[in-house]
């Protein structure tokens, strides 16, 4: 059996950096900026309530039903070594959308009037009951 040649020990080294940028690159995303050519970097809107994860979407004009308790909205730092810790999760209340599973979907509340929908994260498809939900705002 032989020996593999020596790499000069960076393999290993290159690959874990590789993997600690890939993560910490996960959950944001670029969107234009104010200016042409200027890129604003935004964390994505992601919701853990009662054990499961929720994708934020565009909707807010969606019908809510009743309470289901707190739901918390992660922590974001969209802009690392900036001098500015970014915003610490947030803690919410969640709703029910009337007509869809809250293990599918749910409403969090943005503020007193206004609801945000948030999916499960694990869908591949919206239902259709959602979708009737979503094509209509």
């Amino acid at each position: 059996m032989k020996a593999l040649p020596a790499r000069g020990g960076r393999g290993p080294a290159w690959a874990l950096v590789a993997a600690t940028v890939a993560s910490l690159s996960v959950g944001c995303t670029s969107q234009s900026g104010d200016e042409p050519g200027e890129a604003a970097a935004s964390c994505a809107y992601v919701v853990d309530h009662d054990g499961r994860r929720y994708l934020g979407r565009e909707e807010t004009a969606i019908p809510v039903g009743e309470s289901l308790g707190g739901a918390t909205r992660a922590a974001c730092d969209d802009t690392p070594g900036d001098g500015d810790d970014g915003e610490g999760p947030v803690l919410m209340t969640a709703f029910t959308v009337r007509g869809v599973d809250p293990a599918v979907a749910i409403a969090v509340a943005e503020d007193t009037d206004r609801f945000r929908l948030v999916v499960a994260d694990s869908l591949k498809e919206l239902p259709p009951e959602l979708k009737k939900l979503t094509d209509r705002t």
